[in-house]
């Protein structure tokens, strides 16, 4: 009840998702509150939003729903077939180092049937990982995010801190620099992503209001391609991760001093360790390509050594000596992967 109330945004069309009146679920919603002796909802003319302790229970009812059908799944699966191979189940957020990772995938554990869970939003991977719902999770947080105690879960932070670039279009006064203020943004329209259920958005506020402002959002769009036309037609601005693929029309610039960053984290059961290895392995290897591809962050990389103690350091000039001295010749380039 609380899932669908949180995804349709009213308690009649989670009524109907339901299969119930719309009296019994709003009955059934003060019994929830009244245990809980919280607000979960907040109720308007135009609908039902939660409150920021009903976001943390609606991310919870998700993953809990979530470890309920995969048990559900997995009690069939071995039903039907009791020498089945064993599942892996990974659970990735949406970024751009994940088209290179994907035809990999099936190597983590050659012995197991992959699952494999793509969020566009962190909050529910580790609420899944804790959950038992999967095995191994690949996402990112806010630099300065404190994370929940794991349990008996690993956790492995595989960069540091990832500058966040401020997109815009390329025939803005503001593309025409090397950096840009936070505080130039202000008056700007943004695009911003309506399916981050994590601590993303609210970190992005936080930040903001330390620059004097909230950025004013006109446009939401979960679309990459959609919200790159809209940034593009120079409409609105956003925020890329600095492994964004460079797109036409669309300039990516860095915000001075860094102050939105990300660390990109790897969690795991003890049991897929091995397999969590294999991928740590391989998003070694994706990753340091989109860097050398992303001019503004390769530079960026090579001046910040500390925000990636795991990878290596000047990875782009290393790269190009190597290439050079390989093939003979300077001058080489390399084409960015896909990706967001």
């Amino acid at each position: 009840m609380i899932e669908a109330i949180a995804a349709t945004g009213s308690i009649s069309k989670a009524a109907a998702r339901l299969g119930l009146t719309q009296p019994a679920v709003s009955t059934m919603l003060r019994r929830v509150e009244s245990h809980l002796g919280v607000q979960l909802f907040v109720r308007s003319p135009e609908g039902v939003t939660p409150t920021p302790v009903g976001a943390e229970v609606a991310t919870r009812a998700r993953a809990a729903l979530a470890s309920i059908d995969d048990l559900n799944a997995a009690l069939a699966h071995r039903i039907s077939d009791p020498s089945a191979m064993p599942l892996l189940r990974v659970g990735v957020q949406v970024c751009p180092v994940l088209t290179g990772l994907s035809e990999h995938l099936g190597g983590l554990s050659p012995a197991s049937r992959l699952h494999l869970r793509v969020d566009q939003g962190g909050g529910r991977i580790p609420a899944l990982l804790a959950s038992g719902a999967l095995d191994i999770g690949l996402f990112q947080e806010p630099f300065e995010h404190v994370p929940r105690p794991l349990g008996a879960l690993e956790r492995l932070v595989l960069v540091e801190r990832e500058p966040i670039l401020a997109g815009m279009s390329s025939d803005s006064p503001l593309a025409a620099r090397e950096t840009v203020e936070l505080a130039e943004l202000a008056e700007l329209d943004w695009v911003d992503d309506p399916l981050d259920d994590g601590p993303w958005p609210a970190y992005i506020r936080g930040v903001c209001a330390g620059a004097g402002f909230q950025p004013r959002v006109r446009y939401w769009a979960s679309d990459w391609g959609i919200s790159a036309s809209i940034i593009r037609s120079g409409r609105a601005v956003g925020l890329y991760q600095p492994t964004a693929s460079p797109r036409e029309g669309i300039a990516l610039r860095r915000i001075e001093g860094d102050p939105i960053s990300q660390r990109i984290v790897l969690v795991w059961r003890p049991e897929a360790e091995q397999a969590a290895a294999r991928l740590r392995g391989v998003f070694n290897d994706v990753y340091m390509d989109l860097v050398r591809a992303q001019r503004v962050y390769s530079e960026w990389w090579d001046e910040h050594p500390e925000a990636h103690p795991a990878l290596p350091v000047a990875a782009s000039r290393e790269a190009d000596s190597a290439r050079e001295a390989g093939s003979g010749k300077g001058g080489g380039s390399r084409n960015p992967l896909g990706g967001g």
